[in-house]
């Protein structure tokens, strides 16, 4: 074989190799990336589901705070009391944490103000009552919390 000739082989061989080294880098960053799409899919699915539960979660509790005060018998009191148990054991299990804000500074992206208060002993808008409880979901706010805030009185 002539000297250019193999020098032509040795070329194809190395666009050849560099193109097979890409190639797979490329496959790897599919796969990546298919892997992440399928995460954010579950997360998705499990979103929408976590959504439609929680009505139903906080109905529960309703039930068994006026079931404490009035029962309507002990075993009945129980049954509730344990379907609100395993419904809140149900949804920490997807990841769902209902978020503690009294006495937390406001955050307008993560609650939801219903009314405002002055106060004097306020030096930042803080959150000082729960109306309605919020979730999160892995970290994200998936219901924020409807809350009373204390605002510093004006000079």
């Amino acid at each position: 074989m002539s000297e250019d000739v193999v020098k032509a082989l040795e070329a194809e061989k190395k666009e050849l190799m560099e193109s097979l080294i890409y190639a797979r880098a490329e496959l790897a960053n599919l796969r990546r990336l298919m892997e992440n799409e399928i995460k954010r899919s579950e997360s998705a699915a499990v979103e929408r589901i976590v959504k439609k539960l929680l009505p139903l979660y906080e109905d529960f509790e309703r039930v068994v705070k006026g079931l404490e005060a009035e029962p309507a018998g002990p075993a009945a009191s129980e049954a509730v009391k344990m379907l609100f148990k395993e419904l809140g054991n149900i949804l920490a299990s997807e990841g769902v944490e209902r978020m503690d804000v009294v006495g937390k500074e406001f955050n307008p992206f993560d609650h939801e103000a219903v009314e405002f208060v002055e106060s004097s002993e306020a030096t930042v808008e803080t959150v000082v009552e729960t109306v309605s409880p919020g979730y999160r979901l892995h970290g994200r706010v998936l219901k924020p919390p409807k809350v009373k805030v204390a605002k510093p009185k004006p000079p």
